[in-house]
């Protein structure tokens, strides 16, 4: 396994693993995912690649499979006290790969290039449907910080 920045030739690899996650949430909330599908168009994905607080990074798979991604973004936030925060936008990794450590090593190396920035944070949204990815991230010692309420009028 091998995890290295992400290139233009791996649009459609990334994408298949994207579609993945937008069927995994139109069924756990198809009131803002129904008939969604997360993807990201050639121009999209290049401009991710090249923005200067975005990351994509791939894990590549012994045959040269990438069997996951993680885009992390950094950001500056004011307020109170400024803090750099690194905030995971999406991580997936192939529903065939999973359990194989794959999501772990990815996330180590997300921490590291977010250390690497100067942040003092990673943060991420997750979905309060998905008990699997409550579960993952919790065994690499993250814990929820607020809780986002929403009412459907």
């Amino acid at each position: 396994m091998t995890i290295r920045t992400c290139t233009m030739a791996d649009l459609d690899a990334v994408n298949a693993l994207l579609h993945q996650t937008s069927l995994l949430h139109s069924e756990g909330v198809p009131e803002f995912f129904a008939g969604h599908e997360m993807t990201l168009s050639e121009e999209a994905f290049a401009k991710h690649l090249t923005e200067e607080n975005t990351i994509l990074l791939c894990v590549e798979s012994d045959n040269g499979t990438v069997c996951g991604v993680c885009h992390m973004s950094l950001n500056t936030r004011s307020g109170f006290v400024e803090l750099k925060n690194a905030h995971i936008e999406n991580i997936v990794v192939d529903e065939n790969c999973r359990g194989q450590g794959i999501g772990h090593a990815l996330m180590a190396e997300a921490e590291n290039r977010a250390r690497a920035w100067g942040a003092v944070h990673l943060n991420l949204l997750c979905w309060d449907f998905n008990d699997g990815a409550h579960h993952f991230y919790e065994s690499l010692g993250m814990h929820p910080k607020y809780r986002f309420m929403y009412k459907t009028l």
